[in-house]
């Protein structure tokens, strides 16, 4: 075998070189066109959005043009929940571009279903009052969705006779269509119409017959829905086995129609199930399921639902910190939205979260917003719930008789629906009688108690339902491996038939090709193995070289808090900085050789280094360190002490010990593959902390230093990481967001 050594070429290798690179590509450049060309007379005419793109560019008229925008923005909400919307909101503004009084109607239709599939209730109540009351249309279909919404406004009002007869016209018009899947829609608004008015028996048979025209209807994703419909009303009224047994059964069939988007629906709904009867694993297993999803769909709504159920689940679990930061992220898109009722479920949650962490001020602040927000949207079933924790909360201040008030208040609002609340309503009530010698009234809560626990078999039934999730979660497993031998198999057949039909003469010609371009690409590779080998070694030497920079720098710094200690003569906390900062130097000086650890250990590390600064600074600032559960879960890996010149600065420079409520906030997530980092902190910001004679003589070789590790990882791993600045508050100019971008990584061996 011929070894060539790097920068010992000859002349003549070097010219084969160039041959052989100018034909590898004139080859595969020929390859290309062949391959391009079959791929897109093959896929084109399968794909519906490129046929209704083209049914769009080929219009007569704007009319023809906007009837095709619509099917493609039907498509788009199955398929693409960005596009659906990017799509919507474009048509919405244009609306000026057409005269047509008929095309103005329609788009506001669309907007309308846009801004209720959103959530937006409160937008969508107030568009569709002023745009949309006196609106007809002479399509059929279009009239169908006219009067769906048009059910939803008058329902959301609670204008309950308006609903039903809204209702009953849609069927009455769908008499003699044989149109099992409109059929099935209506039949599903009435179902949800008789359970706001608790009518048990005519909810089960509504839905019941919901279910019955979608299994004769052509579009499959309708019996979806309405298997949902079905478990949601099981749910109502607390039979919650079957409820997961219908939300499983829906979850199956959007398996087999692959429409992964209404399984959103259904693992929400099963988690929400398994949390009224405190299986939390299996709950926060569910949710989870449902967040990828929400997130491969980049369905926002959907993600602050989750994020609200997440402040539940870690509630129960005891991971204060973060149930908090789920509930305010929660709160903060639902504000956006101004959908007052999820702002009340996420008042209601702070509350709760606010009330075990001993925050008396903020829980009774949190808990009358909820109160506030569900008077306003009239819903007695989440007041009781309020009610009942704000009567927890004055029992654990000692305020019986404001408990009292709550309690009762609480079972009064709940007194028609029956929820599982009132057990635990009962129990409490009849704790505070016993404690206020009040024993007759004490024994008929307990009477109460007992009689609602042996009427209702919810507490009987959790192990079945913690039998049925668990189990689900190992069957849907199996399912998709299953499904995916099947489709292999599939693929595999259509392949052996498309081989056979196609032309022997092509894919001996194509044979002959890939054997000439694999010679060059062994021999052009060969030549380059051991540039990139010395390459690589540079790039190593470098990083190393950086990284016993960066500990000088950061020991000097640290050793100045030790001083400041000892010249304070404070032999207790200069004992306990020194314990922190030994473990600290511990962790530094095991790691920084390395490339990358594990981000629990970079966790580990952050959180002793901006402890031992608390310490300094007499804990005149906060900090919070937040990592996704996905990267914990799947060991990322990130590169030792990136972020730590960041905090260094922001508590230097940031004037964070002179701040009033001084924060510190890392958050490190998983974001389009790459790992992004965020330091971000309220201090003086950079303008002002410019001015100051100590950032004007310290030489921040830190930052330099970060950088330069940064393009040195973008060299070796061909990625295109960044590193940028800006203020927190661009307004007011106070401040500062370090983002840091960085590839993503994984400890695979370790796994």
């Amino acid at each position: 075998m011929i070894r060539i050594k790097y920068g010992q070429l000859t002349n003549d290798v070097e010219k084969l070189y160039i041959s052989c690179t100018m034909l590898m590509r004139f080859f595969i450049f020929g390859l290309f066109c062949v391959l391009t060309f079959s791929f897109v007379h093959a896929q084109g005419t399968k794909n519906p959005s490129l046929a209704l793109k083209e049914k769009i560019a080929k219009s007569k008229n704007s009319n023809e043009a906007l009837i095709a925008k619509v099917q493609l923005i039907d498509y788009y909400e199955f398929t693409d929940l960005v596009k659906w919307k990017q799509s919507i909101l474009s048509l919405h503004s244009n609306q000026k571009n057409y005269s047509n009084e008929n095309s103005k109607q329609l788009i506001e239709l669309i907007y309308s279903e846009y801004l209720f599939k959103s959530g937006n209730t409160s937008q969508f109540k107030s568009n569709f009052s002023k745009k949309m009351s006196d609106i007809h249309f002479n399509s059929r279909d279009l009239t169908f969705r006219l009067d769906r919404l048009r059910f939803e406004y008058e329902f959301l009002n609670k204008r309950w006779v308006l609903a039903k007869q809204i209702a009953d016209s849609s069927l009455f018009r769908l008499r003699g269509s044989r149109n099992n899947a409109k059929n099935s829609l209506i039949y599903q608004d009435l179902s949800r119409f008789y359970l706001s008015r608790m009518k048990r028996d005519s909810a089960y048979w509504t839905s019941n017959q919901a279910i019955s025209y979608a299994k004769r209807s052509q579009k499959r994703e309708i019996l979806v829905r309405a298997l949902q419909n079905q478990a949601s009303t099981f749910g109502y009224f607390l039979n919650l086995e079957g409820a997961v047994q219908k939300e499983l059964q829906a979850i199956r069939l959007a398996e087999e129609l692959h429409i992964d988007r209404l399984k959103i629906h259904s693992f929400m709904e099963i988690a929400r199930y398994s949390m009224l009867v405190e299986n939390w694993n299996e709950a926060l297993g569910y949710l989870k399921r449902a967040n990828q999803l929400a997130r491969g769909f980049n369905d926002l709504h959907a993600s602050a639902l989750i994020q609200l159920a997440y402040s539940k689940v870690y509630l129960n679990q005891e991971s204060v910190d973060r149930a908090m930061y789920n509930a305010f992220k929660s709160k903060a898109y639902f504000l956006k939205q101004h959908d007052f009722f999820h702002l009340a479920q996420c008042a209601h949650s702070i509350g709760n979260i606010a009330s075990s962490k001993g925050n008396l001020n903020l829980a009774k602040e949190s808990y009358n917003q909820a109160i506030t927000y569900y008077s306003k949207e009239k819903m007695a079933s989440n007041l009781a719930e309020v009610y009942q924790d704000y009567g927890q909360l004055s029992i654990q201040i000692g305020d019986m008789k404001q408990a009292q008030r709550f309690l009762d208040m609480s079972v009064s609002s709940d007194q028609l629906i029956q929820s599982i609340g009132l057990i635990e309503r009962y129990k409490l009530l009849a704790q505070i009688s016993m404690k206020n010698g009040e024993l007759r009234k004490a024994l008929n809560y307990q009477n109460s108690y007992i009689q609602f626990l042996e009427s209702n078999s919810i507490k009987r039934n959790d192990s079945k339902i913690a039998e049925l999730t668990s189990s689900n979660l190992r069957e849907e497993r199996e399912r998709l491996i299953e499904l995916q031998q099947r489709q292999i198999e599939q693929e595999n057949k259509e392949q052996e038939i498309l081989m056979l039909q196609s032309d022997r003469v092509l894919y001996i010609s194509l044979s002959v090709i890939f054997a000439i371009v694999f010679s060059l690409v062994i021999l052009i590779l060969r030549m380059k193995q051991v540039r990139s080998r010395q390459e690589q070694r540079e790039a190593e030497l470098s990083q190393t070289l950086l990284r016993t920079q960066m500990n000088p720098h950061f020991v000097f710094n640290a050793m100045s808090v030790i001083q400041s200690y000892i010249y304070e003569n404070n032999p207790e906390k200069s004992s306990q900085f020194l314990v922190n900062f030994s473990r600290l130097m511990r962790l530094i000086l095991e790691n920084s050789p390395k490339e990358f650890i594990p981000i629990e250990l970079e966790l580990e590390i952050l959180d002793k280094y901006l402890s031992t600064q608390k310490m300094r600074f007499e804990n005149r600032f906060s900090y919070v360190l937040h990592v996704d559960d996905d990267l914990l879960t799947n060991k990322a890996i990130v590169p030792p002490m990136i972020t730590q010149p960041f905090i260094e600065n922001a508590i230097e420079h940031g004037q964070l010990h002179t701040v009033n409520g001084g924060q510190i906030i890392v958050e490190m997530k998983a974001s389009k593959g790459n790992l992004e980092i965020t330091i971000s902190d309220n201090g003086i910001g950079r303008k002002k902390s410019a001015k100051t004679k100590k950032i004007r003589t310290h030489k921040s070789m830190a930052i330099d230093i970060s950088q330069e590790r940064i393009k040195i990882l973008n060299k070796k791993y061909k990625f295109s990481g960044s590193l940028a600045f800006r203020d927190l508050d661009v307004q007011k100019g106070i401040g500062t967001l370090v983002t840091i971008v960085l590839p993503l990584k994984f400890d695979t061996e370790n796994f």
